[in-house]
This record gives C-alpha cells, sequence and structure tokens, in this order.
C-alpha cells in the first residue's frame, strides 16, 4: 500500500536512505511558514527531523548508552509501579534559586539556605529545549517531547512536525494496564497538559483538544482530570455540545467538582473525577478565593485516587503559572507559583514510596529572568540592595528580565531607581520593552527519585525523558522499553 501521509512519506525516505533533495520544499510548510537549515550538527538532516521515526530511534540509541554507561557503577533492578511527572512550566534555573531565597525569606530566615523540594533528589541533570524550527521554543513543542518523547515544530501537540500522531506516556500507561490521569493549575486543555492526550497541529484548537479529552483515547480512560478550562467545556463551544454531561454519561459513578468544598466531597465517591475550577485558568495562588483548591491539595486527591489502582498509575501534574507570572514579568506571582509547585512536590513525597514510585520534575523552558549584582546577603530578594547602582548612580534591582512590559523610566526616558514601585505583585523592570515577557532557550533542570533514577542525570534531549520514564516502568511504548531492556540483558 502506497505511503498515505507526508509522515509516512519522510518515515519510509528515511529508512530507505534514498535521497531527499527534491524534499526541499517542505521545511517552509512547517508552523507559520518558518524554514529550517538543511544540516545538523548531530549529523540528522532537516527532513529526518520532520519524522517521529528520527527522534524515536535517537531516544532508542540513548537509552541503551545510559544503561551501558552505568552498568558498571549502579544496580538497580527495581521496576517502577508508579510514574508521577510534575512540570514547572517556565522554571528557569534562575527561578528555581530565587524562589528557594523568598521560601526562606517568609520564615523570617536570610533565605539563600533554605531548601526546596526537589533538593531531597539524589539525581539531578539538564535537559536541551529546541524544537525543530526554533532555538527559543514554545510549551506545545516542548510538551509532545517530554511526554510523547518526539521534538516537533512550534504550536504543534501530540504530532511529529510532518503531521504524524504521537503517542504520549499517558497512552503507554493504559496500554500497559495503568491509571492516568492528570492535575494543572492551566486550562487542563493549554499545550502543556493536553500533550498527555491530544494531538493537533495548533495549540489554540482548544475546542477540538477538549473533545479529544472526552471522546478519546487516552484521555477518556483518565481517571482523575484537575484543574481550570471550564469554558472549553461548554459556553466556549460551537458546536452545541456539552462535553461535561458526555464525560458524565461515559463515567456513571463518577464525581464533579467547580470548588474545594466539592473536590473534598469527592473523595469518598469511587469513579473517576473531573474537577474543573474556573472558566480558563485558575488564579494565581496570591489572588485566589478560598473556594479555589491549590496545587498541593490538587496532587494529594489525585494520587490518593490513582493509588486504589493495583497495577499503580502515571500522573502529569503541572504548576502552570509560574510561567504566566515570567510573562506578565510580575516576578512576585511567578515565584509564589513555584512555591506552590514546591508544596506539591513535598505532598507527593509524602504520599509514596521511592522504592516503587519515580517521581521526575522538570521544566519545558526557561525565562530570561536574571538575578544579578553583589546584593548583600539576607537582601529581599523581591526588592533591592540600596549599595547596588549602575554608572549613574541609579539603582536596580536584584531580579530583571531582558524583555519586558516596564524599564523603570522617568518621563524623559532615563532609567531611574524601582524602589518606590517594587512590591510583591509589581511588575518587575526590564532591559528591552516588549509587549510580555518572553521564553529564553537555555536548558532546564531535570531531577529524579525512584526507581531507575539515576538514569536521569547529566545532560540530554528533552524527548528522552518519556522513554527513560518508560523504560523505568516497563511501559509498553510500541518502541522502546522492553526492546532495549533485551539489548542490555543479553550483552
Amino acid at each position: 500500500m502506497p505511503p498515505q501521509t507526508l509522515g509516512q512519506l519522510l518515515s519510509l525516505l528515511v529508512l530507505l536512505g534514498l535521497p531527499m533533495a527534491f524534499c526541499a520544499s517542505v521545511p517552509p510548510l512547517l508552523k507559520h511558514g518558518r524554514g529550517e537549515p538543511t544540516t545538523r550538527s548531530t549529523g540528522g538532516s532537516a527532513v529526518e527531523e520532520l519524522t517521529a521515526s528520527y527522534w524515536l530511534k535517537q531516544a532508542r540509541d540513548q537509552v541503551a548508552a545510559r544503561l551501558d554507561r552505568t552498568q558498571d557503577t549502579v544496580t538497580d533492578g527495581r521496576r517502577a509501579k508508579n510514574i508521577i511527572m510534575m512540570l514547572g512550566d517556565g522554571l528557569s534555573i534562575t527561578t528555581l534559586t530565587a524562589a528557594r531565597i523568598l521560601k526562606g525569606q517568609r520564615l523570617g530566615r536570610s533565605g539563600e539556605e533554605t531548601k526546596l523540594a526537589v533538593e531531597e533528589f539524589p539525581y539531578s541533570g539538564l535537559c536541551k529545549t529546541y524544537c525543530t524550527n526554533e532555538q527559543a521554543p514554545d510549551s506545545a513543542c516542548t510538551a509532545t517531547a517530554y511526554l510523547g518523547g518526539v521534538k516537533t515544530s512550534s504550536g504543534t501537540v501530540g504530532q511529529s512536525a510532518a503531521g504524524e500522531k504521537v503517542d504520549s506516556l499517558s497512552m503507554w500507561a493504559h496500554r500497559s494496564g495503568k491509571a492516568t490521569g492528570l492535575v494543572t493549575t492551566t486550562r487542563v486543555t493549554d499545550a502543556s497538559p493536553a500533550a498527555a492526550y491530544a494531538h493537533v497541529a495548533r495549540r489554540s484548537d482548544e475546542l477540538e483538544i477538549a473533545r479529544q479529552l472526552v471522546d478519546e483515547e487516552p484521555g477518556r480512560h483518565f481517571k482523575v482530570i484537575l484543574g481550570g478550562g471550564f469554558g472549553k467545556f461548554g459556553l466556549d463551544r460551537r458546536d452545541g455540545r456539552d462535553l461535561v454531561q458526555s464525560w458524565q454519561s461515559a463515567h456513571p459513578e463518577s464525581c464533579l467538582a467547580r470548588s474545594l468544598s466539592e473536590l473534598r466531597g469527592c473523595v469518598s465517591s469511587n469513579g473517576s473525577m473531573l474537577g474543573l475550577f474556573s472558566d480558563s485558568h485558575m488564579a494565581y495562588h496570591q489572588a485566589a478565593h478560598k473556594e479555589q483548591p491549590r496545587l498541593s491539595e490538587m496532587t494529594a486527591v489525585a494520587i490518593e485516587r490513582l493509588s486504589e489502582h493495583p497495577d499503580g498509575y502515571f500522573v502529569f501534574i503541572e504548576g502552570g503559572r509560574i510561567d504566566h507570572g515570567h510573562h506578565e514579568t510580575r516576578v512576585g506571582y511567578a515565584l509564589d507559583e513555584m512555591l506552590e509547585f514546591d508544596a506539591a512536590i513535598e505532598m507527593a513525597l509524602r504520599l509514596t514510596d521511592p522504592k516503587e514510585t519515580l517521581i521526575v520534575v522538570t521544566a519545558d523552558h526557561s525565562h530570561t529572568l536574571t538575578m544579578s549584582g553583589y546584593a548583600k546577603r539576607g537582601t529581599p530578594i523581591l526588592g533591592m540592595d540600596d549599595l547596588q547602582r549602575d554608572v549613574n548612580g541609579i539603582q536596580y534591582s536584584t531580579l530583571n528580565y531582558a524583555i519586558g512590559k516596564w524599564q523603570s523610566q522617568g518621563k524623559n526616558g532615563q532609567r531611574e531607581s524601582p524602589g518606590k514601585t517594587l512590591s510583591q505583585t509589581s511588575f518587575t523592570p526590564s532591559y528591552i520593552n516588549g509587549r510580555k515577557g518572553v521564553h529564553s532557550g537555555e536548558d532546564v533542570a531535570v531531577f529524579a527519585i525512584g526507581p531507575q533514577s539515576h538514569l536521569f542525570g547529566g545532560i540530554m534531549e528533552q524527548n528522552l525523558l518519556p522513554h527513560l520514564m518508560g523504560y523505568a516502568a516497563g511501559l509498553d511504548s510500541g518502541d522502546t522499553a522492553y526492546e532495549v531492556q533485551r539489548k542490555v540483558d543479553t550483552s
């Protein structure tokens, strides 16, 4: 049978090793018409990188290499019964440092010596976040990488750059007989959580993403769905469907929650759980009403419900509004959301056993936040050291963005001290005037604890992460885990 899609055609060409110069017209078909370089320093061509098979083969080779590298120094024959992937959206390394200091200062300490929950994890590394057509990625292509194992073009969810459907960790876990779920502080149809179950060319197609969550695999099998975005399931729709009602009809013993009280009431139920706590994104923790559940509370409910499944579970948990605080260049919001994420990590550690549960914490991309100057120990992290001044004697804040809304300038266009303006929720100064804060392209941190966590050290491609998690749990990815195990065990 001849190839039916562009993705199948490209995969066939790569497999056969045929010349592909005639495909030079393919890259401009990518997101927003952006082209691609014709070669890669890694040896892969631009056309090869469009296919899922390129990234899947790369991941197979890298999993095998990591197993070979550690087999003489680390002995860990455990399989993970459960996998918890926790994502801090926009969680740059500077954000980690600044949040650590803020955590301590809220306790009356200097702050720098305080520990975040991830500092208890025994293994850490860095991952590269670029997508197939951008150095600094968006949350859609990164989510397809860390949940689906395939790098793709900006704005694409659950598909390769050539349009091939990419199964996610959620699907792998479902095929392997595990319970699945997701928790987020954004809309459950936003780019990051969407990659756990959806396949769309454009992340903005959230009405279709919502439909896939309710109607298709693996979303319709999720035992727990908690977050925001109620409007995408009803009021915002143009097809007249009430997807919440459809979901309830498909899960007759289910429990629907729209508030913290209702969520707590759902704990005594036995069926699937759907919690949609806002029409759009959930409110920032600092601005939330008392009936909005915290991320740590949703994490506890999800883990306790999923733990009832005898064969284990996979759950994706996202602190999604860290990123939004950075985009607004309101660092106080971003850091508070990071501390909410930190509390959720502490909750996950408290409720699980590292002998049987692998927890991986990472970010999708970075942001342009910097921590600059020589502020004295204990200087309020959201403020400034009055002795730190530029060449004109003007004070500057410890935290600044490269690009953002506010430049702390007077009417004459000259920079002035931000001291009178800085607060817990104020804009943070930036160097370049932009409509909003932007992503940055440096590597992000990865932390791991539990079975096979030693495999997450060093520097890795972002799309390797789900393959390592799948290997740790022996998931049926249809491509990687069991094959690699046989290769290593028989060598």
